[in-house]
């Protein structure tokens, strides 16, 4: 299949253009002797023009692989292999937000450390520690008690 028609072929000025564009007015922002300001929008345009650049490559010649990024089964993955147990899952109401659940009693640096090193910038991971314990108490000396109560503290 000839995948040339798809190609969009763009260049490092065109995202510089583009940031520029994204400038709010102003004296210093719309200064074209800036030599600071022009190197760094010449700077961000050749970042995103190579990032461009891979997403195309990596779509066009991967479509039948796996999709490219971290999914919930690898940070998963990822926190069994720290010998941690706990649940990864999300919220579709709160997105770019992961949220590690630990089993009772669970903690573990190396892995919230694991996890950090290969979390994107974008995506936030909430991690929930769960405790339990538990609690003895003598409410008082009496022969029986009419109306026993369980009562149960969640945090």
């Amino acid at each position: 299949m000839d995948y040339s028609d798809l190609i969009i072929e763009y260049h490092n000025e065109d995202f510089a253009r583009a940031v520029r564009q994204l400038l709010p007015k102003g004296q210093y922002w719309q200064d074209s002797d800036n030599a600071e300001l022009s190197n760094l929008i010449a700077g961000m345009g050749a970042e995103f023009k190579m990032t461009h650049d891979e997403i195309q490559f990596t779509l066009l010649t991967q479509v039948d692989s796996e999709p490219f990024g971290w999914r919930l089964s690898d940070y998963q993955a990822l926190l069994l292999q720290s010998d941690v147990d706990g649940v990864v899952y999300d919220d579709i109401r709160q997105p770019n937000l992961i949220l590690v659940s630990l089993a009772s009693n669970q903690r573990s640096k190396k892995a919230w450390h694991d996890v950090e090193q290969v979390r994107l910038p974008h995506t936030a991971i909430q991690w929930i520690y769960n405790a339990s314990t538990t609690l003895q108490v003598q409410l008082g000396n009496a022969r029986y008690i009419r109306n026993p109560h369980t009562h149960e503290a969640t945090l």
